[in-house]
């Protein structure tokens, strides 16, 4: 066994010492899930658990903007990712591409964080069964051991985790049951797309010790076409013209394996234990980016200096070098539930340990232009929370609790890049370095107060107190051979930021089935360094000032016909205030400077449709409109005359998602075929904050659709995903070349669920 084994082994066993230490505090029995029910005719309901209180709660229920995704309609959308759940709920972007692969880039009703600088806290938390991911490397999950996943759009200032401006997105794993059960999801589709994962579950030789373990694999070959193609004519590094000659073939590479060994324990009367851990490997290729030439705008240097011309042929490229990911992460998750007094206190301690290595061609050229090369991360994260819900008196409960966040993150941070058009040398090689250790602490309060039978309140506040302290060498123009001898500058910067959000929630339930709220709620997002500057005075690094959200919200949630339509619809305002930005040097160049650059209104409306006519169809529809508006910029953007006329980058003003679902059974069957057909579609929106002509995407829509035979616990389905071949991306940038990041052609394949 290796030290580091030896080292995170130490460091689990720690944690489950100190999990020991609490078990003191008590519990009561975690809330399942509510059980499937047997009236095909009527909606089904999703339980949450977005108010954080003893038990969950129906989502049509909850007076909170709120998309609840169960297992069935994670199958019956065929979504095997987090990254393929961002269609089903209105103003949401889940797009994995960023600079580096494999993290999110999420952003809800306009508010999101448009960079891949690692010390930047992101504005949407993704909570994985109570642990916030601070550092979200590995964050974009398979779906299949979850149980749910809830979408919560808007600040989330009081309840969850860290405050987060955006939203936060909250994966539930499924707990083992008490009976011997294997679970298996086995698909196989083109581009030699293998998923194979299965669970085996029941309990540990008696019935207060259930375990399941659910082991994961993902395999493609690769869905972008890497081609010797384009137009070559001679020019200053490339003076015969030459055709590049790399290896050709699909590249893009997928390889990933996740095993999740998940614990139940009934510790006595009142006591109840869950752990949830988990090992991730990824070997995958690195960023694909892929050429092209906008018409009618200038050209670039790979043109200029190499002589090389792309050709727009949609999902296809020519690069040298690929890249590669290589990323490992384990968790150890235990979360402690047991009756203190009348109430239920809720413990969560969390360990996290992530390596990312990689190398990164955002030029995506024959050439070497603008490439991350071998940089090398890692993060360990703590974190702890605990929470006791209790009813004060019969109309007033109250929900307290404390939180505490310590995360490392360690960058090194290599770059190759072109030397400036007309440089006698070809390549720059610039090196930077930074560890950030943040200290985030909160105590939150939030009471629900019965008013009358229908009329409710819930308001409360959260005070947060955060530290970060940053040792960091900035990037620092090297040799022009290597980065051999690169001179570097050690620096330190630290300071603490605290900030109190309050919330309130007004509702009236008119019966049971429809509900009207009103709701204001504050977001926070920490303030936040820049390793990445090329300052060596020290002022460069920021930091920039904490950004802040008040959000204000009327809603509607309502089920009608004899629960056979559901109906919801959400308006809102966010008054964003001292948004922090990353503007880049002109030119593409690599200074990139983080600034509380401006504030913004954004406005929107959120409709959710659901109608079931008959038992045998189901419609499902969403419709986001986002008007996310600059008010004011406190610094100048280059090239821009008025900053304010500018559109919020990756931002879409409308989004729209519609399925319609019909399933036939007969005794000639033998069993049920059911038919899906799903349309996704986003309006044009600019990439980059200056809106740079050439990169914006225009709008697209996907068609995806699938054929489910099921018998009893079985069922085969034939799938396709984007049918009509639709060529779209989900970002673009200009440096040494033109380039499109993300987006993914027809797939299609045969996928087979079933249950031992």
């Amino acid at each position: 066994m290796t030290k580091r084994d030896n080292t995170l082994r130490n460091r689990i066993s720690a944690l489950l010492a100190l999990l020991a230490t609490h078990s003191a505090l008590g519990q009561s029995a975690p809330a399942e899930p509510a059980a499937a029910e047997t009236d095909n005719s009527v909606l089904q309901d999703v339980v949450v658990y977005s108010e954080r209180r003893a038990k969950g709660e129906a989502a049509q229920r909850v007076p909170m903007a709120i998309t609840a995704v169960d297992q069935r309609v994670l199958q019956d959308t065929n979504s095997v990712s987090v990254a393929d759940i961002g269609a089903l709920a209105p103003s949401v972007q889940t797009t994995p591409v960023g600079t580096f692969p494999g993290f999110p880039n999420f952003s809800i009703r306009g508010i999101g964080v448009n960079s891949s600088i690692r010390s930047v806290d992101p504005a949407i938390n993704i909570l994985q069964d109570g642990m916030v991911l601070a550092y979200q490397a590995g964050a974009v999950v398979s779906t299949f051991d979850l149980e749910s996943v809830e979408i919560l759009r808007g600040p989330q200032g009081v309840l969850f985790g860290r405050n987060a401006t955006g939203g936060a997105i909250v994966l539930r794993t499924r707990r083992p049951s008490d009976r011997f059960t294997v679970l298996g999801d086995v698909s196989y589709g083109n581009f030699n797309d293998v998923n194979v994962n299965t669970s085996v579950e029941g309990p540990l030789g008696s019935p207060n010790a259930l375990g399941k373990l659910a082991i994961l694999y993902h395999y493609n070959g690769g869905t972008i076409a890497n081609t010797n193609d384009g137009t070559f004519v001679p020019a200053k590094f490339n003076p015969t013209g030459a055709r590049s000659d790399h290896a050709t073939g699909n590249v893009g590479d997928i390889d990933e394996l996740v095993v999740k060994p998940t614990f139940y324990f009934i510790l006595g009367d009142t006591t109840r234990l869950s752990l949830f851990t988990q090992y991730q490997r990824s070997h995958d290729d690195g960023t694909i980016t892929r050429n092209f030439q906008p018409t009618g705008l200038p050209t670039t240097q790979v043109t200029t200096d190499y002589g090389f011309t792309p050709d727009n042929h949609g999902y296809s490229t020519n690069v040298g070098n690929v890249g590669y990911l290589h990323l490992s992460e384990q968790h150890v998750i235990a979360e402690l539930e047991n009756t203190v007094g009348p109430g239920l206190l809720t413990t969560n301690l969390a360990y996290r340990h992530v390596a990312y290595d990689s190398t990164s061609n955002l030029a995506g050229t024959p050439y070497t232009g603008f490439i991350f090369l071998d940089n090398v991360e890692r993060n360990d994260e703590y974190s702890f929370e605990s929470r006791y819900n209790v009813n004060i008196f019969d109309p007033l409960a109250l929900t307290a609790g404390v939180f505490y966040l310590r995360s490392d993150v360690n960058v090194g941070e290599q770059r190759q890049t072109a030397g400036p058009a007309g440089a006698a040398l070809p390549l720059v090689y610039t090196y930077g370095q930074f560890d950030q250790l943040t200290n985030a602490a909160a105590g939150y309060l939030n009471f629900d107060w019965s008013i009358t039978q229908d009329l409710k309140l819930s308001a409360g506040g959260r005070y947060s107190d955060e530290k970060k302290r940053i040792n960091y060498d900035p990037l620092t123009r090297c040799g022009v051979v290597s980065d051999v001898g690169c001179p570097q500058t050690a620096l330190t910067a630290a300071k603490r930021w605290t900030n109190f959000s309050p919330r309130a929630v007004l509702n009236y339930e008119i019966n049971r089935h429809q509900l009207v709220y009103a709701s204001y709620t504050a977001g926070f997002r920490s303030g936040n360094y820049n390793p990445r500057t090329t300052d060596t005075s020290g002022v460069g690094v920021g930091p920039a000032n904490p950004e802040n959200v008040n959000a204000y919200e009327i809603g509607a949630k309502t089920t009608l016909l004899d629960q056979r339509m559901r109906l919801n619809i959400a308006a809102y305002q966010n008054n964003y205030r001292d948004i922090q930005q990353v503007l880049t040097a002109p030119g593409g160049g690599v200074v990139q400077t983080l600034l509380n650059a401006a504030n913004a209104r954004i406005r929107g409306v959120d409709f959710e449709f659901l109608y079931k006519p008959i038992p045998e169809f189901e419609l499902s529809s969403n419709l986001g409109y986002t008007n996310a508006a600059f008010l004011h910029f406190n610094v100048p953007v280059a090239g821009v005359a008025d900053p304010t006329e500018l559109s919020f980058a990756k931002i879409p003003k409308w989004t729209s998602y519609t399925a319609g679902t019909y399933t036939y059974g007969a005794p000639w069957l033998n069993g049920s075929l059911s038919f899906r057909l799903s349309y996704d579609w986003r309006s044009k929106f600019a990439t980059d904050l200056p809106n740079t002509p050439g990169l914006w995407q225009s709008a697209y829509g996907l068609t995806n659709a699938n054929i489910t035979y099921t018998h009893d616990a079985w069922s085969v389905s034939l799938y396709g995903r984007n049918l009509a071949n639709v060529y779209y991306t989900e970002t673009k940038a200009r440096n040494f070349a033109w380039g499109d990041l993300g987006g993914a052609p027809r797939t299609y394949g045969l996928r087979a669920i079933f249950k031992l």
